[in-house]
Parts: C-alpha cells; sequence; structure tokens
C-alpha cells in the first residue's frame, strides 16, 4: 500500500479521476482515452508498434518456449524453429508446418519402457525423445524413436 501511495499520480482533466502515470496507455488516460497533454516525462512514451495480433503471437511463442524449455529443450533449437515457422507463416510456403524437437529424458523415462513411435519396437536404452509440433492443430506430442530408427 506504500508502494501505491507513493507513486506518481496526476488529474485527468476531462474525467477528473485520478490516475497512475504507470498505467497509462500510450500517454493517454486509461479510463477515458484522452491525451495527458501536461505530460513531458520521455520515459513515459510508449511504442505505438505493437498490434493486437503481435499480442497474441507473443502469448503463443512465450507459452510455446516455456513449454520446450520446461521439457529441457535447448533454447537456441526452440528459437530457431519458432523463426522457421514464421518465416514460413509470412511467405506461406506450404500448406502446414511442423517441427520435432530432441529433448532429454527424464530420470524415470531413464528406467521404464518405451514403445517406439516408428517402427513399435519396445525399448530401454538410447534412442530419443522428440517433442513434435504442428501448427495447425493446438495438439503437442512426445513421441520416442528406439537407437535404430533414431539414426
Amino acid at each position: 500500500m506504500t508502494s501505491r501511495t507513493r507513486a506518481h499520480h496526476t488529474t485527468c482533466p476531462f474525467c477528473n479521476e485520478e490516475v497512475y502515470l504507470e498505467e497509462l496507455v500510450g500517454g493517454k488516460c486509461p479510463l477515458c482515452g484522452s491525451p495527458l497533454e501536461d505530460m513531458d516525462d520521455e520515459c513515459l512514451e510508449i511504442d505505438d508498434g505493437l498490434e493486437r495480433s503481435d499480442l497474441s503471437w507473443l502469448i503463443c511463442h512465450y507459452f510455446l518456449f516455456k513449454k520446450l524449455d520446461d521439457l529441457g529443450a535447448n533454447p537456441l533449437h526452440v528459437m530457431e524453429a519458432i523463426e522457421k515457422y514464421e518465416l514460413k507463416r509470412e511467405t506461406r510456403e506450404g500448406e502446414r508446418f511442423t517441427f520435432e524437437i530432441e529433448v532429454p529424458y527424464t530420470h524415470k523415462e531413464r528406467i521404464i519402457p518405451k514403445r517406439c513411435a516408428d517402427c513399435g519396437r519396445l525399448f530401454f536404452k538410447g534412442g530419443k525423445k522428440v517433442f513434435t509440433w504442428n501448427a495447425e492443430k493446438p495438439i503437442d506430442t512426445v513421441i520416442y524413436r528406439c537407437p535404430v530408427c533414431s539414426k
């Protein structure tokens, strides 16, 4: 509560409501949308280059990155896959886009038997754990490949 009482604020001349400077949206009042002309502080200027579609893009890619990071994927590989997806989406190459990223086994997965997604064989050691994602479907899957099929 003390940080809120010490925060810089002003009164909007149009709606006569108290507005905190950190709540301004592009230098405008968040309640009525009118510009506050007496704000000369340059640090309050917000880049209006983001659109609503950019916000959804950021949210989608954040959660995709977060999920892969939690699985233990290499962040560089994740960013490369996202970049390839964006390039394909912008140029409209191909009808759909999928990608696969190898992620490390958990301790439990190293011990339990796994079934190969390609040949259907059970294996205990070796192989790869692969995260697959399809841009058309919101479903992502983790598959396993035996040592023979992963080569």
